[in-house]
């Protein structure tokens, strides 16, 4: 999925936004996605009327909204009538899923909450659902309790996650590799990319129930249950033996162990195969993760030579990373002879 960054927008348009009012201006934008303004009118010309009554939005509120998209370059008004512009349209409609519509923009509004209480966070110590007073919010707890919030998150992230698997079938030797558990592996779409490109090679999803339940149906529908099995697991706590490819993408490894169970269940000469948008060495980019990091609790961030060294202090011997999408690093070790022992972590 193509992001839509600040430099697609018009010239004119950059040239009246300040950070202190791309902050309301972002905010306007994930307003029309959670109403679902840009689909409604994709192929269409409608009046502010007729928008105000798809979307519910009454009165002159309406009207001042659809000004407000127009002056950011994403609607067109001709005739008293609203449409889509082409960036709109790229953007917002054929470059996402209606997945990504409904829980990204979501997930942004709670990002919004965070950063709206950034200095007292910053100064306090304390974590943006306390400053609040809400419940922290916990996407496997919601996951686990609302199967239409797991269905809609597992495929927003199968359509987000698209370009990276290809990426990743580009870049990942497994010519002589057999089976892979893609731990943490969510709707499977990694697991699809490496199982069409090599043959020969069989692939296993561990993942909690409710998102497994999503992926059997994705795996399903695309004609791949024969190459593809699903397992229920908390891959925090046990990993099954019996592949010799071991991948986390998107995983989030916080710590050591993590790495440390992958070793033990691994043959000797087998692979790890870590996916991730891992922090620059300097730690300035991706943003977005820093951004992140910023309104979180507790430092979990981790670039990627920190990353490259886990997976060494581990026992993985000819650990070597590459760029291979946007921020998208791929990192491997192979399980080595004997393991060293003693080895601490900083």
């Amino acid at each position: 999925m193509t992001e839509f960054t600040l430099d697609k927008l018009p010239k004119k348009v950059l040239a009246r936004i300040d950070l202190q009012s791309a902050f309301m201006i972002s905010r306007c934008v994930v307003a029309a996605e959670r109403l679902q303004v840009f689909r409604k009118l994709h192929g269409k010309k409608l009046s502010a009327e007729a928008i105000g009554r798809k979307i519910g939005v009454r009165g002159w509120r309406i009207e001042v909204f659809l000004a407000a998209l127009v002056s950011i370059g994403l609607l067109k008004k001709t005739d008293q009538r609203y449409s889509n512009t082409a960036l709109a349209d790229k953007y917002y409609v054929r470059g996402r899923s209606i997945f990504w519509t409904k829980r990204y923009s979501e997930w942004c509004c709670r990002e919004y909450q965070a950063f709206s209480v950034l200095e007292k966070m910053l100064t306090t110590e304390q974590s943006y659902a306390s400053i609040l007073g809400i419940d922290s919010a916990d996407y496997i707890k919601e996951m686990k309790e609302d199967s239409q919030w797991a269905n809609d998150f597992t495929h927003m992230l199968y359509y987000a996650h698209l370009p990276h698997a290809k990426a990743l079938a580009q870049n990942l030797d497994l010519s002589n590799y057999h089976s892979v558990l893609d731990i943490g592996g969510g709707s499977g779409v990694m697991s699809m990319a490496l199982v069409r490109k090599y043959k020969h090679l069989k692939a296993c999803v561990l993942d909690i129930e409710p998102v497994i339940n999503v992926a059997r149906k994705i795996i399903r529908k695309e004609k791949l249950t024969r190459r593809i099995d699903t397992l229920i697991g908390d891959h925090d706590k046990h990993i099954p033996d019996g592949f010799d490819v071991m991948m986390y993408c998107d995983a989030e490894i916080g710590d050591g162990s993590t790495l440390d169970l992958a070793y033990e269940s691994l043959p000797k000469g087998g692979l790890v195969v870590l996916v991730e948008d891992y922090s620059s060495d300097d730690w300035t980019v991706p943003l977005y993760r820093l951004m992140w990091q910023l309104r979180s609790n507790s430092f979990w961030l981790k670039n990627r030579r920190q990353m490259a060294l886990m997976l060494r202090e581990s026992g993985f011997k000819a650990v070597k990373s590459r760029r291979i999408y946007s921020d998208t690093w791929l990192i491997t070790g192979r399980k080595g002879l004997a393991r060293k022992r003693g080895v601490s972590r900083t």
